[in-house]
């Protein structure tokens, strides 16, 4: 498990869809960060799925993740998406451990990040599965 790894920030992106226009204002945010943020062109997104099935993300994740892969496709950023149910392996959680508590154990400990939430686990859980393939 890593112990050399660190998160030096996490910020949050405030989200509520009400109409197009708040996807609009999404999309332009998500393309200016990712303009920002992406070191060249093996940049990565690395996306944590929408769940489906009887128990699903509900409609507002959904378009917001179509909205962020529109927002890297216009960036020329590939996406990564990373299935939830590959995560307890990739954490190397113990038998009964959810992976947002092992990820919390791994980065998040202390409380010393202030924007942590089960996003933030979930991103970071994502990264670390795909900086480790």
């Amino acid at each position: 498990m890593p112990s050399s790894s660190s998160i030096e920030t996490i910020r949050p992106i405030p989200l509520q869809v009400r109409s197009g226009d708040d996807l609009a204002e999404l999309m332009q945010s998500l393309i200016t960060i990712f303009g920002r943020d992406s070191k060249g062109a093996d940049s990565v997104i690395v996306l944590l799925k929408c769940s489906s099935g009887r128990f699903g993300s509900c409609l507002e994740a959904i378009k917001g993740e179509a909205i962020l892969e529109l927002a890297a496709a216009q960036r020329g950023l590939r996406v990564v998406k990373v299935a939830p149910q590959s995560l307890k392996k990739a954490l190397e959680c113990a038998m009964n451990q959810k992976w947002r508590d092992r990820a919390e154990e791994l980065f998040g400990p202390d409380g010393k990040h202030r924007n942590w939430s089960r996003g933030a686990a979930g991103a970071v859980a994502v990264a670390f599965k795909v900086a480790g393939e």
